[in-house]
């Protein structure tokens, strides 16, 4: 089993300084770090509570269907940008456990963050972590992006080990997980894909849609129009989408919090 140490060098690695360097208010800083971490706890808190109540009857099934997708694109948005500002030492449990039922094996907030880094150290490239959800066809990368929770588990066991705290990070995870699909299986179904679908999807437009181009791998802009733009923010948010449309300089300067990079000049060619 590898050392902690392993993990962090992992998440503390970042993309070359730049010539042009952002302004200093630009930059994410403890204020932010604090308003992403109350704002995944609520999310998080608002999935667990619609799911308890379906499973109570208090809530009809159907309802899961359509909270869920809203509730976990936001979720992934959020998360992403706590990623960049807080290490896992500076998170509570709870957010270290990253566990929302997506599978009964997945990586924790720690293995996240550093696969995250590595995917903007070497974004697209045969080191990226995520390249597996970049390259092939749009079908092929959608099938992979539906089961990147399972692939990323099992590649980071072999690559890096498995240390005692990740053992019991996963095992409460997987009781968690069994247990609640337990009480009521054909409700739990009903999130269960609705979750694996949102998550699925997240996965396809963070790293194919936004990193493959007809074949050509980068970093490129949202293809799709200003108005299916307008009316995504009204569902998920602006800053949150801004992760999206402004990814190109999401990629060059990731330090900055999403609301500020449009102010920043046009990445280099």
């Amino acid at each position: 089993m590898r050392s902690e140490a392993t993990h962090e060098d992992a998440a503390a690695a970042h993309p070359p300084a730049q010539v042009y360097v952002p302004p200093r208010e630009f930059l994410r800083d403890v204020r932010d770090a604090r308003a992403y971490q109350r704002a995944t706890l609520a999310l998080v808190l608002t999935l667990y509570v619609s799911l308890a109540a379906a499973l109570a009857g208090w809530l009809p099934v159907w309802g899961l269907a359509a909270i869920v997708p809203l509730v976990y694109l936001r979720l992934a948005l959020a998360l992403h940008e706590l990623l960049h500002v807080c290490p896992a030492e500076d998170v509570s449990w709870f957010h270290r456990l990253t566990m929302v039922l997506e599978t009964p094996f997945c990586l924790g907030y720690r293995e996240h963050r550093a696969i995250h880094f590595l995917h903007h150290r070497y974004a697209s490239t045969d080191r990226d972590p995520e390249r597996f959800q970049i390259v092939g066809g749009p079908w092929t990368a959608f099938a992979r992006a539906m089961v990147s929770p399972e692939h990323h588990f099992i590649s980071w066991a072999r690559t890096q080990g498995v240390t005692a705290r990740m053992a019991v990070e996963v095992a409460v995870r997987a009781i968690g997980f069994a247990a609640v699909a337990a009480i009521n299986l054909p409700v739990f179904l009903v999130y269960w894909v609705a979750l694996r679908f949102s998550v699925g999807f997240a996965s396809y437009v963070f790293h194919y849609v936004l990193h493959n181009d007809a074949g050509a791998l980068g970093t490129f802009p949202l293809p799709v129009s200003p108005a299916v733009v307008r009316a995504a923010e009204v569902l998920f948010g602006r800053e949150p989408m801004l992760i999206l449309t402004e990814h190109e300089r999401h990629h060059q300067w990731p330090r900055v919090r999403a609301r500020d990079l449009v102010q920043l000049p046009p990445p280099p060619a």
